[in-house]
């Protein structure tokens, strides 16, 4: 893996949030947009960004609502996809050029997507990581998804707090099957220290709640119908087992995508970083 560079943080200012991002490079290089998966934040793409920088590209990691520094949603109300899409609607004119590639990992890549389809004229290129398109549901499962999601809303929200860091660093490293260097990289701006020198997260807590509606298979198919962008879907090879069982199905929903596989798990990206980098480097050629 190359030395990781140190990220200048920038914020953007939308009319109602303040949303934060990592860049590096030069502002007047070709830019590439990263969109970071749901509970990381914009250091996912610190290991990929020496490797694109080096090559004459900037890289800006954007920072979702409730992620990283970025700020939280005001009291009462929840994360959901769509909210997300429309704050990307909000900051796109507020880059300082438009982007050479989009590139999403998961909960990003499929946001990704969904941009893209939504404003074809805004992406030209796009490379998702271990994403295949919106998350589905049965009509049928409407009303109970609805239930569920609502009951969601009412528990209480509390991420309590711990003394030691190597004990949190162990649990991200274990629940995201990655190094500890790579826990401790993503964890780096996912926590905050009290007055009493106990730690907890930053996130917010309402990003754990169950979302109360989804999409059907119809009308996801539909929206990834409007996908102009020359896309790449990469998968990890020891990623989800889901999305290459359904890569089949889902890459009907696609004008022009085309799959590759790179080593290492969910987080490929952050792992293979020189890997993925070859080929992102190559559609921007």
């Amino acid at each position: 893996m190359a030395t990781l560079l140190p990220p200048t943080e920038v914020s953007f200012t939308l009319p109602h949030i303040r949303l934060t991002a990592l860049h590096w490079g030069e502002a007047d290089a070709p830019l590439v947009v990263c969109l970071h998966g749901w509970l990381d934040n914009g250091n996912s793409f610190a290991p990929l960004a020496p490797y694109l920088v080096r090559q004459g590209y900037q890289v800006l990691a954007l920072e979702f609502p409730g992620h990283g520094h970025s700020d939280n949603r005001n009291p009462g109300n929840f994360y959901h996809f769509l909210d997300y899409l429309y704050e990307l609607k909000l900051l796109w004119p507020m880059l300082n050029q438009p982007p050479a590639l989009l590139l999403g990992h998961s909960m990003g890549g499929i946001l990704a997507k969904a941009f893209a389809a939504l404003y074809p004229d805004w992406v030209d290129k796009l490379v998702v990581v271990e994403a295949l398109g919106p998350l589905t549901a049965t009509e049928k499962d409407t009303a109970p998804n609805l239930r569920r999601g609502f009951e969601s809303r009412d528990k209480p929200s509390s991420t309590g707090s711990y003394a030691s860091l190597d004990a949190l660093y162990q649990a991200r490293a274990a629940a995201g099957g990655f190094a500890l260097p790579l826990a401790k990289l993503l964890m780096d701006r996912n926590l905050c220290q009290g007055d009493d020198g106990r730690w907890s997260w930053r996130s917010d807590p309402r990003l754990r709640v169950r979302s109360a509606w989804m999409m059907t298979e119809a009308q996801a198919a539909s929206l990834m119908s409007e996908l102009t962008s020359s896309m790449l879907v990469v998968l990890g090879e020891q990623g989800f087992e889901e999305l290459k069982a359904r890569w089949p199905e889902r890459q009907n929903w696609f004008k022009q995508a085309r799959m590759q596989t790179i080593p290492g798990g969910h987080h490929c990206h952050m792992e293979h970083p020189e890997a993925l980098s070859r080929f992102i480097l190559a559609e921007l050629a």
